[in-house]
């Protein structure tokens, strides 16, 4: 833990019982249910962080639903405003965007005693959904953790459906990672094309769809410590000025045996499993439910009323707006008519 300048890990915004209370609700795997009741004690391994990190994108969703539907139109990324939100007694199984969820899991992370900080990324503008274009400014997040053993990790929960699977080692290696079908990801050292200087290298998220296509690039970020009140900036354009002001967005990752429309009984969730396995994901956009298992995207449902998008949400997804969220859609220029 050299680069961290306390060798004690830095104090959570949640409570221990708050952090117990986000473990039992991840439905863990039975290796790691033992910890529910003593969160301090939790392994720090990068298996045990591969677990947690699966766990945290298939129960909470990627979603931007407060941009559309709420009164300020904003999106409050307050560490407790984010726990009332997805672990509250009337959550109705919200999760969030990028700012949200990645700040939500810093928060948990901390509190299980990893030393873990976030940075600033910058994406890639988009043609036609493909990142082609210059990297932008910093309109995203992510949280990089050094693990005890001296490794180093990724550990992107909130890109949507574009984000990995499982955390990405940050050792120079550029090592191909399995993520949905036959996609793979990985991240590297390099410059990107509007930098003059040689120094610093960014690391680079990198995807390709099998392994015979070329790679192509989503977000590069670089090993600085970005601060509450930097993302406090950040969501402000972000949730304003980005793809989220245009797009009603809502992912959920499925894990192995989950069914495609939302089952609240979570009957499916082996209690034996040692391994979490992501085998596909459900995508709200803004009309249409599609669904991508095994790598291949297909439509399911399509709706033309908001009647419509909030069955969706129920059904897919098992999220319930209250009817004055709902009705803030009103005069919007993303609601349905």
């Amino acid at each position: 833990m050299d680069a961290f300048r306390d060798s004690t890990p830095q104090e959570s915004a949640y409570s221990a019982p708050q952090v117990a209370a986000w473990l039992g609700r991840i439905s863990l795997p039975s290796s790691l249910t033992q910890y529910v009741d003593s969160p301090s004690a939790f392994p720090k391994t990068a298996t045990s962080l591969q677990s947690l990190f699966r766990c945290q994108i298939t129960t909470f969703p990627y979603e931007n639903l407060s941009v559309h539907y709420s009164q300020s139109h904003q999106v409050n990324i307050q560490p407790d405003v984010l726990f009332t939100k997805m672990m509250g007694p009337d959550h109705n199984g919200r999760g969030g965007y990028c700012m949200e969820l990645s700040i939500f899991f810093h928060h948990m992370l901390r509190g299980l005693g990893f030393h873990v900080y976030m940075t600033g990324v910058r994406n890639r503008t988009r043609t036609d959904g493909k990142p082609q274009g210059e990297y932008q400014g910093w309109t995203h997040i992510n949280n990089i953790v050094h693990l005890p053993c001296g490794s180093k990790f990724s550990a992107d929960v909130a890109f949507g459906g574009d984000g990995p699977t499982s955390p990405l080692p940050m050792d120079g290696m550029a090592s191909a990672l399995r993520n949905l079908g036959t996609q793979e990801v990985r991240l590297i050292q390099e410059n990107i094309p509007k930098q003059r200087l040689r120094e610093p290298k960014l690391w680079v998220y990198q995807y390709r769809n099998s392994s015979d296509k070329e790679w192509n690039s989503f977000y590069s970020f670089s090993e600085i410590e970005f601060f509450q009140e930097d993302f406090e900036v950040q969501n402000w354009w972000t949730s304003a000025k980005t793809l989220h002001r245009w797009t009603v967005l809502v992912v959920r990752f499925l894990r192995e045996g989950e069914p495609i429309k939302f089952s609240r009984d979570g009957a499916w969730r082996k209690g034996d499993d040692q391994e979490i396995s992501i085998v596909g994901k459900v995508m709200l956009v803004n009309n249409l439910v599609k669904v991508n298992v095994g790598g291949k995207t297909r439509v399911v449902h399509e709706f033309n009323s908001e009647d419509g998008r909030l069955l969706a949400l129920q059904e897919y997804f098992g999220i319930t707006l209250t009817q004055e969220e709902a009705q803030f859609i009103q005069g919007w220029d993303m609601a349905l008519k």
